[in-house]
């Protein structure tokens, strides 16, 4: 029975092993500074791209980090009775922040693109209006409700945090390891 539970234990702890190695990835970012590195199989990968095809594209290809930023906003309205009235909304607003690259290539090896330097955090836009405070709202939970204004405004949380590779339109999630921690 001894000899048995130390297969089983040991088949697992391989699984375990094996599951991490094919996780892994030599992509690294790092999310708050936009530094980092990703290697030119993963864009061919991600665009089916074979070494010709990468070389001619290199230049096109950009790169975007994404979330979702959570706001509490207060809503401050008079109602129609003219008494005041107050609501909380929590308002998701998706970002998307570019990110600036490089191309990376070592000129007096091969002279062949080897990856993207990622060299910091660029432009960001969002996917809707972001709440501040002294800004038009709406107090009803589906706009059918009193005008008003922003009284109070915080960021609660931003999720998601997706890096994704850009080319022609298309863009392709990629998997990095975080260089931040």
């Amino acid at each position: 029975m001894k000899k048995m539970i130390s297969s089983i234990a040991l088949a697992f702890v391989g699984m375990l092993a094996f599951t991490s190695v094919s996780a892994q990835t030599n992509n690294t970012f790092c999310p708050t500074s936009g530094i980092g590195f990703i290697g030119k199989g993963d864009v061919q990968t991600a665009f089916g791209w074979n070494n010709q095809k990468l070389q001619a594209n290199a230049s096109g290809v950009t790169f975007t980090y994404s979330t979702t930023d959570t706001y509490s906003a207060t809503c401050t309205f008079t109602t129609g009775d003219g008494t005041p009235g107050e609501q909380t909304h929590n308002v998701d607003i998706p970002r998307h922040t570019s990110v600036n690259s490089a191309i990376d290539y070592d000129a007096r090896v091969h002279q062949q693109i080897d990856g993207f330097n990622l060299t910091g955090l660029g432009s960001t836009t969002y996917d809707g209006t972001v709440p501040v405070v002294g800004g038009t709202c709406v107090a009803g939970p589906t706009g059918a409700g009193q005008d008003g204004t922003w009284s109070a405004v915080t960021l609660v949380s931003s999720t998601g945090g997706g890096l994704t590779v850009n080319y022609g339109g298309t863009s392709v999630s990629l998997s990095f390891v975080n260089t931040c921690l």
